[in-house]
């Protein structure tokens, strides 16, 4: 019962922070992500890039893929991501696809599970290289959690990182997986750039060093934390 509760509480803070914010807080659309374990990544990237059938029998917008470089929970880690208009878009989409029944992929990948996620704050679509954090946020702190990671965000632009940006996801319908949890994805360019943000903190010489001690005091606890390299490889227009 009080499993519940919670999730009846963390449910109703996502649809207040979307109304409180609308526009300005959320984003249009949402992503769906298959988790999955390839042998050969290089060799699974080639042949969905040579493939695109599945993704565009989804009605996706736009996929692509993310792997994992450090922080691996087994090896072989990685991800695919579609972005779709909306939920309603996403979870008809995921419905067209099954990747548990035996294809062309099969061989090369064995699927963990998959997940739909809704944008918290405005989010643009340029992979790169990728902190990932699941976060566990109490439900009475979600919107001054978002709020802190977009004003951290801003300040480490402002501090000269102007290729940083976050985005902060709900999980809808992840399972035992991502039932609790936020995902923060924290951005740059390359593994160059995010370098150089960090080494500006830990030298002292971050302007952003109270934004990011804002964060902290939300309360949220830190489930996992890795790193993962992403591209897009299927276009729609």
């Amino acid at each position: 019962m009080n499993k519940l509760i919670l999730m009846i509480s963390i449910m109703l803070s996502f649809c207040a922070y979307a109304a409180h914010h609308e526009n300005e807080g959320t984003t249009d659309g949402a992503f769906t992500t298959l988790m999955i374990a390839a042998p050969d990544v290089d060799k699974y990237i080639e042949t969905l890039k040579a493939n695109t059938s599945a993704i565009e029998i989804t009605g996706a917008t736009d996929a692509g893929v993310c792997v994992t470089k450090s922080g691996h929970e087994y090896m072989g880690q990685m991800m695919v991501w579609s972005a779709f208009p909306s939920v309603e878009a996403a979870l008809v989409g995921s419905l067209r696809y099954d990747a548990t029944k035996p294809s062309s992929f099969s061989s090369l990948r064995e699927v963990k599970y998959g997940v739909t996620w809704k944008p918290l704050k405005p989010f643009r679509l340029e992979p790169g290289y990728e902190r990932v954090m699941r976060v566990n946020v109490p439900a009475a702190n979600m919107t001054s959690f978002v709020e802190a990671i977009s004003k951290l965000e801003k300040a480490i632009q402002a501090a000269g990182h102007e290729d940083f940006f976050n985005g902060v996801f709900a999980p809808i319908g992840g399972g035992s997986h991502e039932a609790q949890t936020l995902m923060v994805r924290s951005i740059t360019k390359d593994a160059s750039s995010t370098g150089k943000i960090f080494d500006d903190y830990f030298d002292g010489e971050s302007s952003w060093a109270e934004a990011y001690q804002n964060v902290l005091a939300q309360g949220g606890t830190v489930i996992s934390d890795h790193f993962d390299e992403c591209e897009q490889t299927y276009f729609s227009n």
